[in-house]
């Protein structure tokens, strides 16, 4: 299945991440419009207690089989939040990724509890906090692709391991686990810190 019919199918209302760090976790704040991080709910509600910000992680995966996405990488751009290629490789440089296993976490805290919460702010700290607040994004779930493999290509051919380490460099974000499968597949594992994708409400 391809990546954005399973999210169509799977996740609704799932948003993108242009870039990802391991901040971006449930309670987290971002811009409606960038998914730039802000900041994180503690920090508008610092007198909730810690139990308000916990949460908890899915131990099985909703992908069934193997999810396809066929990017180009254009100017070093970030894919799924994890790789990167930059360098001297001269033309577009296309990557194929299967990917084989997604999970997510998830705030304890519902919306249904938190949304008042911020909404007092309205009333009691209208000029202050609740500037900060309003309109925000609060992520309330977040996923990441744990276990993929990338091919690379360039005008259909395959770019292998030996070429990539020759004319450029791949980041791997986060420390994230990888190795070589083959000359031509490179397999990342048992990433959960760094997310594709978040769901969450706008206050």
């Amino acid at each position: 299945m391809l990546f954005h019919r399973f999210i169509r199918k799977h996740v609704p209302g799932l948003r993108l991440l242009p870039v990802s760090t391991t901040q971006y976790e449930p309670g987290a704040l971002l811009d409606p419009d960038s998914m730039r991080l802000l900041g994180h709910g503690r920090d508008i509600l610092p007198d909730e207690p810690e139990d308000t910000w916990r949460y908890g992680r899915s131990n099985a995966s909703i992908v069934y089989g193997t999810v396809s996405l066929d990017r180009k990488f254009g100017g070093g751009a970030s894919i799924l939040g994890v790789l990167s290629v930059r360098g001297s490789l001269k033309g577009d440089v296309r990557v194929n990724i299967d990917i084989s296993d997604v999970k997510g976490s998830f705030l304890k805290t519902s919306q249904l509890v938190l949304q008042p919460l911020f909404n007092q702010i309205r009333r009691t700290d209208r000029r202050g906090l609740w500037r900060m607040i309003n309109g925000k994004f609060v992520v309330m779930e977040a996923f990441y692709a744990c276990r993929f493999e990338a091919r690379f290509s360039r005008n259909n051919e395959l770019i292998g391991k030996s070429e990539l380490e020759r004319s450029a460099r791949l980041d791997v974000s986060g420390g994230l686990e990888y190795s070589w499968a083959n000359e031509n597949v490179l397999v990342i594992s048992n990433n959960d810190s760094l997310p594709f994708g978040v769901r969450g409400f706008t206050v």
